[in-house]
């Protein structure tokens, strides 16, 4: 099968990288600039989230009106804001990740499916030193607040390949993967353990990025 119509879908937070709370910072201080409200931020859970369902319900909790107009400036004072943490403290990626995808870049396309915006996962990519091996095909976290949808999204953009894994590091992951006939890879980097995602019943379980030799043997072959 020529690599054209074969396509590796990740996630990003958890499972390629971690910000170390860049982006709930970056998060309350758009809120407040654009909603004039402070809100705290630490009982918001992330893991397997988007981005745009966080502030939808967000916008509910406080009974704020769900403006498009309003959520678009949101959006792009959040990348601002972002990029301001990651200049000061850039993303870390997980031991093994550089390797892993200069290996599979050479047998693979390479798309992602995560709950960022656009213009937040650009970023995380690019202050980690991965931005090279994406070219930004893919389903985000603006794209639409359900990450079923957003994957099947990313699946369109990619051209509807005929194999395709998705990769990521939470229940959610799993979930979209398996809606959306891709081979679910579950990457236990994240904030849940490897019996948790071991629940879910993914195709592949590993380990971490950094450990995934029987993975990489398959999809390098």
């Amino acid at each position: 099968m020529s690599v054209a119509r074969r396509t590796l879908f990740f996630d990003i937070d958890g499972t390629l990288l971690v910000a170390r709370g860049a982006g709930r910072g970056a998060f309350a201080r758009s809120f407040e600039e654009v909603y004039g409200l402070q809100i705290d931020m630490s009982h918001i859970n992330f893991a397997g989230a988007t981005d745009l369902g966080v502030l939808n319900d967000l916008l509910a909790a406080h009974q704020l009106a769900n403006v498009e107009a309003e959520k678009r400036l949101f959006f792009e004072r959040l990348a601002v804001h972002l990029e301001s943490a990651f200049k000061e403290r850039p993303p870390t990626l997980f031991p093994g990740v550089m390797q892993f995808l200069e290996r599979v870049a050479v047998h693979w396309n390479m798309a992602l499916v995560t709950g960022n915006t656009r213009a937040s996962s650009m970023l995380k990519l690019q202050y980690s030193g991965i931005d090279h091996f994406f070219d930004m095909t893919g389903g985000y976290g603006d794209d639409d607040a359900c990450r079923n949808q957003m994957a099947a999204l990313a699946i369109e953009r990619a051209g509807f390949p005929e194999r395709g894994y998705l990769l990521g590091d939470t229940p959610r992951d799993i979930e979209a993967a398996k809606v959306n006939r891709l081979i679910a890879v579950g990457v236990c980097t994240g904030a849940f353990s490897r019996d948790q995602l071991a629940q879910e019943k993914p195709d592949v379980l590993v380990d971490s990025l950094g450990d995934a030799e029987h993975l990489l043997e398959e999809l390098c072959a």
